[in-house]
């Protein structure tokens, strides 16, 4: 799925003509991302991920998994086992965002998370929660772009757009959604 996921955007952002780079070197680290991007004369790294091939990897812990599944529903009563599992299953994709972009995303450049969410159920208020934990921590992320299955959002069509306000490029992730002639939400 990811390398799917990392095909499809690729592509996307090609027919966009901001290609720049596949498979960058990383300025800060050994390793590389997975595009780096050109809009007006800036350097934009990007990061592609699907969250569902975060949860195929991770399969093998499923027993830990009902322990937190039931000590959330102890102190949340109030919740289904559906929403309990909901829950953890979104804090462990954030968890694995945040390790994914400090070691993928320059910390010195602007960059985007691409997140293709078709198969995983995560959604556009999922990706919302998620962005609210993740940008405090990574101002280097301008823009977390979804695509999910959303009004048929797939890539090859728009995807929804969150504006990081913590980072110092959100004027840059601003003026390319623009230029995309995309919609934008500023997480706050």
């Amino acid at each position: 799925m990811e390398i799917r996921a990392q095909i499809n955007t690729t592509r996307w952002f090609k027919e966009k003509s901001l290609i720049k780079e596949i498979e960058p070197k990383l300025p800060h680290r050994e390793g590389y991302s997975d595009m780096l991007l050109s809009f007006s004369e800036q350097a934009i790294y990007c990061e592609v991920t699907s969250p569902e091939s975060i949860q195929k990897s991770i399969e093998s812990k499923k027993q830990n998994e009902v322990k937190k599944v039931q000590n959330l529903l102890k102190k949340q009563s109030w919740m289904s086992e559906q929403d309990a599992e909901h829950e953890i299953r979104k804090d462990r994709i954030t968890r694995n965002l945040l390790a994914k972009t400090r070691r993928q995303l320059p910390p010195n450049h602007p960059g985007i998370l691409a997140l293709e969410t078709g198969k995983s159920m995560v959604f556009t208020f999922d990706t919302k929660k998620i962005a609210q934990k993740l940008f405090p921590s990574r101002p280097q992320v301008m823009l977390i772009m979804l695509w999910s299955l959303e009004r048929g959002s797939q890539i090859g069509e728009a995807p929804f757009c969150f504006v990081n306000p913590n980072s110092p490029y959100q004027n840059i992730g601003q003026k390319l959604l623009e230029y995309l002639g995309l919609d934008n939400k500023v997480i706050s």
